[in-house]
């Protein structure tokens, strides 16, 4: 697959993001005739169930800053029969008018806005007065073993870790009150978890390091066989955590997030 966007939807989607999505569109309770904007949308997973769900009810945008993602967000939909409007844009600065949205949705997006506070208050924004907010992150570090550990492994072999940015949500009380500083009211913020089966355990360690360390500066200026070995030796370090999760031919994994909902 010459866009890793392609490996994410085939992988990732259907075992982990595609059940979250379906939980969380149905925790925002989406209306006929409403105006949705999934936000970071990805390969567009919350939008198209949205759209499945209210049928040709359904006015649904996703927006990305990833044109890679946003590429198979559109093949995907165009598989499913979705009517879905794709966006390329970030979600600091959206290129949308205000109020032009009833509902915002944000699946694991918040943790990677370089400014998760103007990220909300562009939400509030870009909401209708009454207009309703459901996301959801993940929980710490602390609560996934799993990754805790393989954090810790790529930051002794590559220096630093990008997983502390995906877990960086420290209680439900910060999440509330960062959504809370937005303008948000009726702030609701329920733990939830979810256990998902990865099948080809060795295939998912190896997606799961090459995600992890994608974005790592000293992994980036490295030659291919350099990087090789450095992966190779994460590899090795996280056998014994690997086969501790994994139950047969599958990893399973429980994962722990917070889902949030608020009215503008």
């Amino acid at each position: 697959m010459t866009n890793p966007a392609e490996a994410y939807e085939s992988y990732m989607v259907p075992v982990l993001f595609g059940p979250w999505a379906s939980d969380l569109v149905e925790a925002a309770e989406p209306r006929r005739g409403e105006r949705i904007l999934d936000l970071a949308c990805g390969t567009g997973i919350v939008a198209r169930e949205a759209a499945r769900r209210l049928g040709a009810a359904a006015s649904v945008t996703g927006l990305d800053a990833s044109s890679n993602m946003l590429a198979v967000a559109r093949s995907a939909a165009v598989r499913e029969n979705r009517k879905i409007e794709w966006r390329e844009g970030r979600a600091e600065a959206l290129p949308f008018r205000d109020g032009a949205f009833d509902l915002v949705l944000c699946q694991f997006g918040l943790m990677f806005f370089s400014d998760p506070s103007a990220a909300l208050n562009e939400a509030h924004r870009v909401l209708e007065s009454g207009g309703r907010l459901a996301l959801a992150v993940w929980q710490p570090l602390d609560r996934h073993p799993f990754y805790r550990t393989l954090h810790q492994v790529i930051q002794r072999r590559a220096g630093v870790s990008a997983l502390e940015q995906i877990f960086s949500w420290r209680d439900a009380g910060e999440l509330s009150r960062s959504i809370e500083g937005a303008g948000f009211r009726s702030i609701d913020v329920e733990p939830v978890s979810k256990t998902s089966r990865f099948p080809n355990p060795e295939g998912f360690l190896v997606s799961e390091i090459a995600v992890d360390t994608a974005s790592i500066p000293t992994m980036q200026s490295l030659d291919d066989r350099a990087r090789e070995r450095i992966v190779a030796a994460i590899s090795q370090d996280m056998q014994g955590p690997l086969d501790a999760v994994t139950r047969g031919d599958h990893v399973v994994i429980e994962f722990h997030a917070w889902v949030a909902r608020a009215v503008a």
